[in-house]
């Protein structure tokens, strides 16, 4: 694949694991990079994860579930590197429980940080990417989405399933305009709420996987990789699995 040389990423969900790799795999290809993160405190934590990428690295406070302040990083990211090329939606919160004993906060605050922070990230970066002809747009989903995954719960999966129909409905309306949306979708993955399992519970966590193993934070973002490249140029619309072949 060709490098990412002058290119410019902005990613929500920045201080997240997946973000991290993926901001790590993008820096090396030459991009320069904005992650957005939830506090203000996260800002200097999330700036120590790349002490080499200080010229081509940008790190914002926003709230996806709040338009303007997406719409102020899109503007940020514009602003310090010229362009706003990809967006990569990795903002994501979990909180299973069984519907009776859901309260109505569990399911409003997953739908509005996972479903609604997408939306609003996305309707922030379109019009910058509009005006500059082109542009590609990854949203991370989740096998959850479209599954009946045992100990998911349904806040979850809604809001995954409705950033699987929302990908695949603005890939149609933003294609004329030369931008590409597609979605992953990552079974488990060895992030930090892996890192915090006992050995035992590691173990067992792969048994389901087709593929025996959980999968590698690097493999899904190679996943997000490809789709922003030029080789991904007429994929749109899609929901990449990697997932070692857990469908369920």
């Amino acid at each position: 694949m060709k490098d990412l040389k002058g290119k410019t990423v902005w990613m929500t969900g920045g201080g997240g694991d997946l973000a991290t790799s993926a901001a790590k795999l993008f820096l090396q290809e030459g991009a320069c990079v904005v992650l957005t993160v939830s506090s203000e405190e996260k800002i200097p934590l999330t700036r120590e994860r790349y002490p080499e990428a200080a010229d081509c690295l940008e790190v914002v406070k926003g709230d996806v579930r709040i338009l303007e302040e997406m719409e102020a990083a899109a503007k940020r990211t514009v602003e310090r590197f010229g362009s706003l090329d990809i967006l990569v939606t990795c903002a994501g919160a979990i909180r299973h429980a069984p519907i009776d004993e859901m309260s109505m906060k569990d399911w409003q605050d997953i739908v509005d940080i996972n479903l609604t922070g997408t939306f609003c990230a996305c309707k922030a970066a379109v019009p910058f990417m509009k005006r500059q002809g082109g542009g590609r747009i990854v949203n991370v989903s989740s096998i959850a989405g479209r599954t009946g995954r045992p100990g998911n719960g349904v806040n979850y999966a809604a809001s995954k399933a409705g950033v699987d129909g929302l990908t695949k409905l603005l890939a149609a309306q933003l294609a004329p305009f030369h931008i590409n949306v597609n979605g992953v979708a990552p079974g488990p993955m060895k992030g930090s709420m892996f890192q915090r399992m006992t050995p035992e519970q590691q173990a067992a966590s792969g048994k389901n996987v087709p593929l025996g193993r959980i999968g590698e934070l690097e493999e899904v973002a190679w996943a997000i990789r490809y789709l922003v490249s030029e080789e991904a140029a007429w994929i749109t619309g899609a929901i990449l699995d990697v997932n070692g072949g857990m469908y369920m």
